[in-house]
Protein backbone atom coordinates (compact mmCIF):
# COMPACT_ATOMS: atom_id res chain seq x y z
CA UNK A 1 0.00 0.00 0.00
CA UNK A 2 1.21 3.50 -0.90
CA UNK A 3 0.32 7.04 0.07
CA UNK A 4 -1.25 8.64 -2.98
CA UNK A 5 -0.99 12.44 -3.18
CA UNK A 6 -3.61 14.23 -5.25
CA UNK A 7 -2.70 17.85 -4.43
CA UNK A 8 -0.14 19.62 -2.28
CA UNK A 9 0.15 23.14 -0.90
CA UNK A 10 3.14 23.71 1.35
CA UNK A 11 3.30 20.80 3.77
CA UNK A 12 -0.45 20.18 3.49
CA UNK A 13 -1.47 17.33 1.21
CA UNK A 14 -4.72 15.97 -0.15
CA UNK A 15 -4.37 12.24 -0.79
CA UNK A 16 -5.46 8.68 -0.05
CA UNK A 17 -4.29 5.88 2.20
CA UNK A 18 -6.18 2.76 1.23
CA UNK A 19 -9.85 3.76 1.16
CA UNK A 20 -9.36 6.80 3.40
CA UNK A 21 -9.09 10.35 2.05
CA UNK A 22 -6.44 12.42 3.78
CA UNK A 23 -6.27 14.61 5.74
CA UNK A 24 -8.21 12.07 7.81
CA UNK A 25 -9.58 11.95 11.34
CA UNK A 26 -9.35 8.58 13.11
CA UNK A 27 -12.32 7.95 15.38
CA UNK A 28 -10.63 5.93 18.10
CA UNK A 29 -14.02 4.55 19.12
CA UNK A 30 -14.03 2.51 15.88
CA UNK A 31 -11.78 -0.51 16.41
CA UNK A 32 -11.28 -1.46 12.76
CA UNK A 33 -10.20 2.07 11.80
CA UNK A 34 -7.69 2.24 14.65
CA UNK A 35 -6.25 -1.16 13.75
CA UNK A 36 -5.90 -0.17 10.08
CA UNK A 37 -3.79 2.90 10.83
CA UNK A 38 -1.83 1.31 13.67
CA UNK A 39 -0.80 -1.50 11.33
CA UNK A 40 0.70 1.08 8.96
CA UNK A 41 2.33 3.33 11.56
CA UNK A 42 5.97 3.19 12.58
CA UNK A 43 6.48 1.38 15.89
CA UNK A 44 8.59 2.71 18.73
CA UNK A 45 9.45 0.65 21.81
CA UNK A 46 9.03 2.03 25.32
CA UNK A 47 11.59 4.64 26.33
CA UNK A 48 12.82 2.21 29.00
CA UNK A 49 14.38 0.09 26.27
CA UNK A 50 16.62 3.01 25.28
CA UNK A 51 17.80 3.41 28.88
CA UNK A 52 18.30 -0.30 29.64
CA UNK A 53 19.58 -1.55 26.28
CA UNK A 54 20.76 1.51 24.36
CA UNK A 55 22.96 -0.54 22.02
CA UNK A 56 19.97 -2.57 20.80
CA UNK A 57 17.34 0.17 20.81
CA UNK A 58 17.52 0.69 17.04
CA UNK A 59 16.77 -2.98 16.48
CA UNK A 60 13.37 -2.44 18.08
CA UNK A 61 12.41 0.29 15.65
CA UNK A 62 10.11 -0.62 12.82
CA UNK A 63 9.39 1.81 10.02
CA UNK A 64 5.93 1.87 8.53
CA UNK A 65 4.07 3.75 5.84
CA UNK A 66 2.91 6.32 8.38
CA UNK A 67 5.22 8.37 10.60
CA UNK A 68 4.12 9.60 14.02
CA UNK A 69 4.80 12.97 15.59
CA UNK A 70 3.93 12.61 19.26
CA UNK A 71 3.60 15.84 21.25
CA UNK A 72 2.66 16.42 24.85
CA UNK A 73 3.05 19.45 27.07
CA UNK A 74 5.93 20.97 25.14
CA UNK A 75 6.18 24.68 24.45
CA UNK A 76 4.77 25.79 21.06
CA UNK A 77 8.27 26.08 19.55
CA UNK A 78 9.11 22.52 20.60
CA UNK A 79 5.87 21.22 19.13
CA UNK A 80 6.63 22.89 15.81
CA UNK A 81 10.13 21.42 15.76
CA UNK A 82 8.69 17.94 16.42
CA UNK A 83 6.22 18.36 13.55
CA UNK A 84 8.84 19.67 11.13
CA UNK A 85 11.36 16.94 11.99
CA UNK A 86 8.80 14.15 11.63
CA UNK A 87 7.47 15.55 8.36
CA UNK A 88 10.78 15.76 6.50
CA UNK A 89 10.10 12.74 4.29
CA UNK A 90 7.30 12.02 1.87
CA UNK A 91 5.51 9.58 4.20
CA UNK A 92 2.09 10.47 5.60
CA UNK A 93 2.30 12.01 9.06
CA UNK A 94 0.07 11.01 11.99
CA UNK A 95 -0.15 13.49 14.87
CA UNK A 96 -2.11 11.77 17.67
CA UNK A 97 -4.04 13.14 20.64
CA UNK A 98 -3.73 16.85 19.87
CA UNK A 99 -6.48 17.80 17.39
CA UNK A 100 -9.19 20.27 18.39
CA UNK A 101 -11.56 22.23 16.13
CA UNK A 102 -9.46 25.41 16.28
CA UNK A 103 -6.05 23.79 15.69
CA UNK A 104 -6.92 21.04 13.18
CA UNK A 105 -6.52 23.30 10.12
CA UNK A 106 -3.15 24.52 11.39
CA UNK A 107 -1.90 20.98 12.07
CA UNK A 108 -2.84 20.02 8.51
CA UNK A 109 -1.14 23.19 7.22
CA UNK A 110 1.98 22.14 9.15
CA UNK A 111 1.99 18.68 7.57
CA UNK A 112 -0.41 16.40 9.48
CA UNK A 113 -2.11 13.89 7.18
CA UNK A 114 -3.82 11.91 9.93
CA UNK A 115 -5.32 13.17 13.20
CA UNK A 116 -7.56 11.54 15.81
CA UNK A 117 -10.32 12.46 18.24
CA UNK A 118 -8.51 11.32 21.41
CA UNK A 119 -8.25 14.82 22.90
CA UNK A 120 -11.81 15.63 21.86
CA UNK A 121 -12.98 12.55 23.80
CA UNK A 122 -10.87 13.58 26.79
CA UNK A 123 -12.59 16.98 26.66
CA UNK A 124 -15.96 15.19 26.58
CA UNK A 125 -15.01 13.25 29.72
CA UNK A 126 -14.24 16.60 31.39
CA UNK A 127 -17.65 17.97 30.40
CA UNK A 128 -16.28 20.27 27.67
CA UNK A 129 -18.39 21.18 24.65
CA UNK A 130 -16.13 22.07 21.68
CA UNK A 131 -16.72 24.76 19.05
CA UNK A 132 -14.52 26.24 16.32
CA UNK A 133 -14.13 29.34 18.50
CA UNK A 134 -13.18 27.61 21.74
CA UNK A 135 -14.55 25.38 24.49
CA UNK A 136 -17.55 25.70 26.81
CA UNK A 137 -18.61 23.89 29.95
CA UNK A 138 -21.71 21.87 29.15
CA UNK A 139 -23.46 22.88 32.37
CA UNK A 140 -23.09 26.57 31.42
CA UNK A 141 -25.07 26.22 28.18
CA UNK A 142 -28.68 27.35 28.18
CA UNK A 143 -28.93 26.37 24.52
CA UNK A 144 -26.67 24.43 22.15
CA UNK A 145 -24.93 26.70 19.60
CA UNK A 146 -24.70 23.92 17.01
CA UNK A 147 -27.00 22.03 14.67
CA UNK A 148 -25.01 18.82 14.28
CA UNK A 149 -26.89 15.52 14.49
CA UNK A 150 -25.79 15.02 18.09
CA UNK A 151 -27.08 18.42 19.19
CA UNK A 152 -30.39 18.00 17.37
CA UNK A 153 -30.93 14.63 19.03
CA UNK A 154 -29.38 15.29 22.43
CA UNK A 155 -32.25 13.64 24.32
CA UNK A 156 -31.31 10.27 22.78
CA UNK A 157 -28.02 10.10 24.70
CA UNK A 158 -27.86 8.45 28.10
CA UNK A 159 -25.44 10.97 29.65
CA UNK A 160 -23.37 14.06 28.94
CA UNK A 161 -20.22 12.07 28.17
CA UNK A 162 -21.96 10.04 25.47
CA UNK A 163 -23.46 13.20 23.97
CA UNK A 164 -20.26 15.24 24.14
CA UNK A 165 -18.19 12.41 22.68
CA UNK A 166 -20.41 12.40 19.62
CA UNK A 167 -20.71 16.19 19.30
CA UNK A 168 -16.98 16.82 19.79
CA UNK A 169 -16.12 14.17 17.21
CA UNK A 170 -18.64 15.49 14.67
CA UNK A 171 -17.42 19.08 14.92
CA UNK A 172 -13.82 17.89 14.55
CA UNK A 173 -14.76 15.79 11.51
CA UNK A 174 -16.49 18.83 10.04
CA UNK A 175 -13.31 20.86 10.52
CA UNK A 176 -11.20 18.22 8.76
CA UNK A 177 -13.61 18.23 5.80
CA UNK A 178 -13.50 22.02 5.71
CA UNK A 179 -9.69 21.90 5.66
CA UNK A 180 -9.79 19.41 2.78
CA UNK A 181 -12.11 21.74 0.87
CA UNK A 182 -9.80 24.68 1.55
CA UNK A 183 -6.86 22.61 0.31
CA UNK A 184 -8.67 21.91 -2.94
CA UNK A 185 -9.54 25.59 -3.28
CA UNK A 186 -6.01 26.73 -2.33
CA UNK A 187 -7.33 28.76 0.60
CA UNK A 188 -6.09 26.72 3.57
CA UNK A 189 -3.94 29.55 4.92
CA UNK A 190 -6.99 31.82 5.15
CA UNK A 191 -8.83 29.13 7.15
CA UNK A 192 -5.82 28.69 9.44
CA UNK A 193 -5.61 32.40 10.22
CA UNK A 194 -9.31 32.50 11.09
CA UNK A 195 -9.11 29.50 13.40
CA UNK A 196 -5.90 30.11 15.35
CA UNK A 197 -7.31 33.27 16.94
CA UNK A 198 -9.35 31.03 19.24
CA UNK A 199 -6.18 29.83 20.99
CA UNK A 200 -3.07 31.72 22.15
CA UNK A 201 -1.04 28.49 21.86
CA UNK A 202 -2.11 27.85 18.25
CA UNK A 203 -1.49 31.49 17.35
CA UNK A 204 2.03 31.14 18.77
CA UNK A 205 2.55 27.93 16.81
CA UNK A 206 1.57 29.63 13.55
CA UNK A 207 3.94 32.55 14.18
CA UNK A 208 6.80 30.22 15.04
CA UNK A 209 6.04 28.02 12.03
CA UNK A 210 6.17 31.04 9.72
CA UNK A 211 9.53 32.03 11.17
CA UNK A 212 11.38 28.71 11.13
CA UNK A 213 9.78 26.43 8.53
CA UNK A 214 10.95 25.99 4.95
CA UNK A 215 7.55 25.19 3.50
CA UNK A 216 7.32 24.12 -0.17
CA UNK A 217 4.41 26.57 -0.57
CA UNK A 218 2.89 27.33 -3.94
CA UNK A 219 4.36 30.50 -5.43
CA UNK A 220 1.25 31.04 -7.56
CA UNK A 221 -2.37 30.35 -6.62
CA UNK A 222 -5.83 30.69 -8.08
CA UNK A 223 -7.43 31.87 -4.83
CA UNK A 224 -7.95 35.35 -3.35
CA UNK A 225 -5.64 36.47 -0.55
CA UNK A 226 -6.94 38.26 2.55
CA UNK A 227 -4.15 39.76 4.70
CA UNK A 228 -6.52 40.69 7.50
CA UNK A 229 -4.09 40.59 10.42
CA UNK A 230 -0.43 41.07 11.23
CA UNK A 231 0.02 37.29 11.09
CA UNK A 232 -0.75 37.47 7.37
CA UNK A 233 2.26 39.72 6.77
CA UNK A 234 4.71 36.92 7.54
CA UNK A 235 3.17 34.22 5.36
CA UNK A 236 5.88 32.22 3.55
CA UNK A 237 4.52 33.20 0.13
CA UNK A 238 4.51 36.89 1.09
CA UNK A 239 8.10 36.68 2.32
CA UNK A 240 9.04 34.98 -0.93
CA UNK A 241 7.43 37.77 -2.95
CA UNK A 242 9.56 40.43 -1.27
CA UNK A 243 12.73 38.35 -1.64
CA UNK A 244 12.14 37.90 -5.37
CA UNK A 245 11.10 41.55 -5.76
CA UNK A 246 14.45 42.76 -4.45
CA UNK A 247 16.34 40.13 -6.46
CA UNK A 248 14.64 40.73 -9.81
CA UNK A 249 13.42 44.33 -9.95
CA UNK A 250 15.45 46.19 -12.55
CA UNK A 251 13.90 49.62 -13.25
CA UNK A 252 14.65 51.24 -16.60
CA UNK A 253 14.24 54.82 -15.42
CA UNK A 254 16.14 56.99 -12.98
CA UNK A 255 12.86 58.44 -11.70
CA UNK A 256 10.13 56.73 -9.68
CA UNK A 257 6.56 57.82 -9.09
CA UNK A 258 4.97 56.55 -5.88
CA UNK A 259 1.22 55.93 -6.05
CA UNK A 260 -1.46 54.56 -3.71
CA UNK A 261 -3.05 51.17 -4.30
CA UNK A 262 -6.62 50.62 -5.44
CA UNK A 263 -9.38 48.23 -4.45
CA UNK A 264 -9.60 46.82 -7.96
CA UNK A 265 -6.82 44.53 -9.19
CA UNK A 266 -4.80 44.77 -11.31
CA UNK A 267 -4.26 48.37 -10.32
CA UNK A 268 -4.06 49.72 -13.85
CA UNK A 269 -7.71 48.81 -14.48
CA UNK A 270 -8.96 50.70 -11.44
CA UNK A 271 -10.83 53.96 -11.80
CA UNK A 272 -8.29 55.86 -9.69
CA UNK A 273 -5.25 54.65 -11.64
CA UNK A 274 -6.95 55.22 -14.99
CA UNK A 275 -7.58 58.79 -13.92
CA UNK A 276 -3.98 59.33 -12.80
CA UNK A 277 -2.61 57.88 -16.03
CA UNK A 278 -5.06 59.92 -18.09
CA UNK A 279 -4.08 63.23 -16.47
CA UNK A 280 -0.33 62.50 -16.63
CA UNK A 281 -0.59 61.25 -20.20
CA UNK A 282 2.65 61.13 -22.18
CA UNK A 283 4.56 62.67 -19.24
CA UNK A 284 4.41 59.20 -17.64
CA UNK A 285 6.51 57.68 -20.44
CA UNK A 286 9.92 56.68 -19.10
CA UNK A 287 8.80 56.80 -15.44
CA UNK A 288 8.80 53.74 -13.19
CA UNK A 289 5.66 53.56 -11.08
CA UNK A 290 5.70 51.96 -7.62
CA UNK A 291 2.40 51.26 -5.87
CA UNK A 292 2.10 51.33 -2.07
CA UNK A 293 -0.38 49.15 -0.21
CA UNK A 294 -0.61 47.20 3.02
CA UNK A 295 1.20 44.86 3.25
CA UNK A 296 2.72 45.15 -0.25
CA UNK A 297 4.94 47.30 -2.40
CA UNK A 298 4.50 46.67 -6.12
CA UNK A 299 6.29 48.22 -9.05
CA UNK A 300 3.90 48.42 -12.00
CA UNK A 301 5.89 45.63 -13.66
CA UNK A 302 4.83 43.20 -10.89
CA UNK A 303 1.13 43.99 -10.59
CA UNK A 304 -0.04 40.91 -12.54
CA UNK A 305 1.95 38.52 -10.35
CA UNK A 306 0.55 36.54 -7.41
CA UNK A 307 -0.08 37.79 -4.73
CA UNK A 308 -0.33 41.38 -6.01
CA UNK A 309 -3.22 40.74 -8.40
CA UNK A 310 -5.08 38.59 -5.86
CA UNK A 311 -5.21 40.35 -2.50
CA UNK A 312 -7.96 42.29 -0.80
CA UNK A 313 -7.22 44.05 2.46
CA UNK A 314 -9.41 45.90 5.00
CA UNK A 315 -9.60 49.60 4.16
CA UNK A 316 -10.34 52.10 6.93
CA UNK A 317 -8.18 55.02 5.92
CA UNK A 318 -6.29 54.65 9.19
CA UNK A 319 -2.84 53.06 9.21
CA UNK A 320 -1.47 51.63 12.44
CA UNK A 321 2.07 52.55 13.42
CA UNK A 322 2.98 48.90 12.93
CA UNK A 323 1.64 48.89 9.35
CA UNK A 324 3.47 52.09 8.51
CA UNK A 325 6.75 50.70 9.83
CA UNK A 326 6.37 47.37 8.02
CA UNK A 327 5.51 48.81 4.60
CA UNK A 328 8.00 51.67 4.91
CA UNK A 329 10.81 49.20 5.50
CA UNK A 330 9.82 47.29 2.34
CA UNK A 331 9.63 50.50 0.29
CA UNK A 332 12.97 51.76 1.58
CA UNK A 333 14.62 48.71 0.01
CA UNK A 334 13.66 50.00 -3.45
CA UNK A 335 14.16 53.76 -3.22
CA UNK A 336 17.93 53.78 -3.69
CA UNK A 337 17.48 52.23 -7.14
CA UNK A 338 16.34 55.67 -8.32
CA UNK A 339 18.04 59.05 -8.58
CA UNK A 340 14.79 60.94 -8.11
CA UNK A 341 11.53 59.99 -6.37
CA UNK A 342 8.23 61.86 -6.71
CA UNK A 343 4.93 60.94 -5.11
CA UNK A 344 1.21 61.47 -5.41
CA UNK A 345 0.14 60.20 -1.97
CA UNK A 346 -2.06 61.22 0.93
CA UNK A 347 -2.84 60.08 4.46
CA UNK A 348 -1.27 56.82 5.57
CA UNK A 349 0.34 56.28 2.18
CA UNK A 350 2.27 59.53 2.59
CA UNK A 351 3.33 58.52 6.11
CA UNK A 352 4.76 55.31 4.68
CA UNK A 353 6.69 57.16 1.98
CA UNK A 354 8.03 59.78 4.39
CA UNK A 355 9.27 57.10 6.77
CA UNK A 356 10.77 55.08 3.91
CA UNK A 357 12.55 58.18 2.64
CA UNK A 358 14.06 58.73 6.10
CA UNK A 359 15.14 55.08 6.30
CA UNK A 360 16.77 55.18 2.86
CA UNK A 361 18.18 58.70 3.18
CA UNK A 362 16.18 59.70 0.10
CA UNK A 363 14.37 62.99 -0.49
CA UNK A 364 10.87 62.47 -1.88
CA UNK A 365 8.98 65.28 -3.67
CA UNK A 366 5.28 65.16 -2.84
CA UNK A 367 2.60 66.61 -5.13
CA UNK A 368 -0.99 67.46 -4.24
CA UNK A 369 -2.08 68.27 -7.79
CA UNK A 370 -1.67 65.92 -10.75
CA UNK A 371 -1.27 68.80 -13.18
CA UNK A 372 1.72 70.13 -11.21
CA UNK A 373 3.17 66.62 -11.24
CA UNK A 374 2.65 66.37 -14.99
CA UNK A 375 4.57 69.59 -15.60
CA UNK A 376 7.51 68.31 -13.54
CA UNK A 377 7.57 64.97 -15.35
CA UNK A 378 7.32 66.65 -18.76
CA UNK A 379 10.46 68.66 -17.99
CA UNK A 380 12.41 65.63 -16.75
CA UNK A 381 14.82 64.05 -19.20
CA UNK A 382 14.09 60.34 -19.32
CA UNK A 383 14.47 57.35 -21.58
CA UNK A 384 11.20 55.79 -22.67
CA UNK A 385 10.54 52.07 -22.40
CA UNK A 386 7.76 49.67 -23.38
CA UNK A 387 5.81 48.92 -20.19
CA UNK A 388 4.30 45.67 -21.49
CA UNK A 389 7.70 44.32 -22.52
CA UNK A 390 9.01 45.27 -19.09
CA UNK A 391 6.13 43.39 -17.49
CA UNK A 392 7.13 40.28 -19.44
CA UNK A 393 10.81 40.74 -18.60
CA UNK A 394 10.12 41.04 -14.89
CA UNK A 395 7.60 38.20 -14.80
CA UNK A 396 10.13 35.95 -16.54
CA UNK A 397 12.89 36.93 -14.13
CA UNK A 398 10.58 36.45 -11.14
CA UNK A 399 9.09 33.13 -12.24
CA UNK A 400 12.01 31.38 -13.94
CA UNK A 401 15.10 33.41 -13.10
CA UNK A 402 15.99 33.91 -16.79
CA UNK A 403 16.15 36.67 -19.38
CA UNK A 404 14.39 36.11 -22.72
CA UNK A 405 13.98 38.66 -25.50
CA UNK A 406 10.67 39.26 -27.24
CA UNK A 407 9.82 41.48 -30.20
CA UNK A 408 6.14 42.29 -29.75
CA UNK A 409 3.16 42.15 -27.41
CA UNK A 410 -0.47 41.47 -28.29
CA UNK A 411 -3.72 41.32 -26.36
CA UNK A 412 -5.75 43.57 -24.13
CA UNK A 413 -4.39 44.28 -20.66
CA UNK A 414 -4.11 42.25 -18.50
CA UNK A 415 -4.48 39.28 -20.87
CA UNK A 416 -1.23 39.95 -22.69
CA UNK A 417 0.55 37.61 -25.11
CA UNK A 418 4.26 37.86 -25.88
CA UNK A 419 5.93 36.95 -29.17
CA UNK A 420 9.31 36.36 -30.78
CA UNK A 421 8.26 35.31 -34.29
CA UNK A 422 5.85 32.88 -32.61
CA UNK A 423 4.05 33.02 -29.27
CA UNK A 424 6.47 32.78 -26.33
CA UNK A 425 4.14 33.17 -23.35
CA UNK A 426 0.90 34.65 -22.12
CA UNK A 427 -0.20 36.06 -18.78
CA UNK A 428 -2.31 33.47 -16.96
CA UNK A 429 -4.69 35.54 -14.80
CA UNK A 430 -5.90 32.41 -12.98
CA UNK A 431 -2.57 31.95 -11.18
CA UNK A 432 -0.75 35.27 -11.53
CA UNK A 433 2.09 33.88 -13.64
CA UNK A 434 3.18 33.15 -17.21
CA UNK A 435 1.99 30.19 -19.23
CA UNK A 436 4.71 29.36 -21.75
CA UNK A 437 5.05 28.00 -25.27
CA UNK A 438 7.71 26.37 -27.43
CA UNK A 439 10.43 29.07 -27.64
CA UNK A 440 10.62 29.76 -23.89
CA UNK A 441 10.00 26.12 -22.97
CA UNK A 442 12.90 25.03 -25.17
CA UNK A 443 15.10 27.71 -23.62
CA UNK A 444 14.28 26.45 -20.11
CA UNK A 445 14.87 22.84 -21.14
CA UNK A 446 18.32 23.72 -22.49
CA UNK A 447 19.06 25.63 -19.27
CA UNK A 448 17.83 22.72 -17.11
CA UNK A 449 15.57 25.09 -15.18
CA UNK A 450 12.05 24.10 -14.04
CA UNK A 451 12.41 20.88 -16.00
CA UNK A 452 11.25 17.31 -15.34
CA UNK A 453 12.76 14.28 -17.06
CA UNK A 454 10.19 11.52 -17.49
CA UNK A 455 10.42 7.86 -18.50
CA UNK A 456 9.84 6.71 -22.07
CA UNK A 457 6.05 6.75 -22.33
CA UNK A 458 3.44 8.69 -24.26
CA UNK A 459 1.99 11.59 -22.30
CA UNK A 460 -1.80 11.68 -22.45
CA UNK A 461 -2.71 14.25 -19.82
CA UNK A 462 -1.47 13.31 -16.35
CA UNK A 463 2.10 12.41 -15.51
CA UNK A 464 2.27 10.32 -12.36
CA UNK A 465 5.10 10.51 -9.89
CA UNK A 466 6.27 6.97 -10.67
CA UNK A 467 7.05 8.10 -14.22
CA UNK A 468 9.45 10.87 -13.17
CA UNK A 469 13.19 10.19 -13.43
CA UNK A 470 14.58 13.59 -12.41
CA UNK A 471 13.02 16.90 -11.41
CA UNK A 472 14.37 20.34 -10.65
CA UNK A 473 14.13 20.78 -6.86
CA UNK A 474 13.16 24.44 -7.31
CA UNK A 475 9.74 23.26 -8.54
CA UNK A 476 6.78 23.92 -6.26
CA UNK A 477 3.07 23.09 -6.60
CA UNK A 478 1.35 25.07 -9.40
CA UNK A 479 4.66 25.95 -11.08
CA UNK A 480 4.76 25.89 -14.86
CA UNK A 481 7.29 23.23 -15.82
CA UNK A 482 8.85 21.67 -18.92
CA UNK A 483 8.71 17.86 -19.08
CA UNK A 484 10.64 15.78 -21.57
CA UNK A 485 11.96 12.38 -22.63
CA UNK A 486 13.75 11.29 -25.81
CA UNK A 487 10.66 11.72 -28.01
CA UNK A 488 8.45 14.29 -26.28
CA UNK A 489 8.73 17.76 -24.81
CA UNK A 490 5.80 19.53 -23.24
CA UNK A 491 4.58 22.18 -20.82
CA UNK A 492 2.65 21.27 -17.70
CA UNK A 493 1.63 22.36 -14.22
CA UNK A 494 3.31 20.79 -11.21
CA UNK A 495 1.04 19.23 -8.59
CA UNK A 496 3.72 18.45 -5.98
CA UNK A 497 7.22 19.78 -5.21
CA UNK A 498 10.00 18.63 -7.52
CA UNK A 499 11.89 17.00 -4.64
CA UNK A 500 8.98 14.56 -4.11
CA UNK A 501 8.52 13.65 -7.78
CA UNK A 502 9.52 10.04 -8.30
CA UNK A 503 9.50 9.47 -4.52
CA UNK A 504 5.78 9.39 -3.73
CA UNK A 505 2.67 8.00 -5.38
CA UNK A 506 0.08 10.13 -7.16
CA UNK A 507 -0.03 12.92 -9.73
CA UNK A 508 3.13 14.91 -10.39
CA UNK A 509 2.26 17.02 -13.44
CA UNK A 510 -0.85 17.93 -15.42
CA UNK A 511 0.18 18.33 -19.06
CA UNK A 512 -1.03 21.47 -20.81
CA UNK A 513 0.47 20.97 -24.24
CA UNK A 514 3.13 19.10 -26.15
CA UNK A 515 5.59 21.24 -28.07
CA UNK A 516 7.55 18.43 -29.73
Amino acid sequence: MKFRIEKQDGFARLGKIGEFITPHLIDIRIKNEVEFFEALAERRPPEAVRRILPETYEAFLKSGLIKKAVTGNELPKDKIEILLEAGKGGEPLYVPAIALPWNAAFLIYAGADVLDNALALKKAYDGIYLTEAGELKIESLKELPCSCEACINREQYRNDFEFLSEHNTLILQKEIKLARTALRNESLRELVEMRVKASPETTSMLRIFDRISDSPFARFRKSPVYPNSEDSFFRPDFRYYFERLYETYDPQSHIALLLPCSARKPYMLSKSHRRIRSVLGSALKGVNEVIISSPFISPREFELIYPIAFYDTPTTGVWSDWEVDFVAEKLAGLLNRFERVVAYLHGGYRKVAEKAGDMAGKDIEFFEDLKDLRRVLENEEKEKFDLYKEIFRHMTRYQFGVEFEIDRVRGRYPELEFFRKERVARVDPRYGNLDIYAPLATYLKDAGSYTVEIAEFEVKGTIFSQGVLNADEKIRPNDVVVYYNSTTTGVGQAMIPGKYMGEVDGRAIISRRKIQ
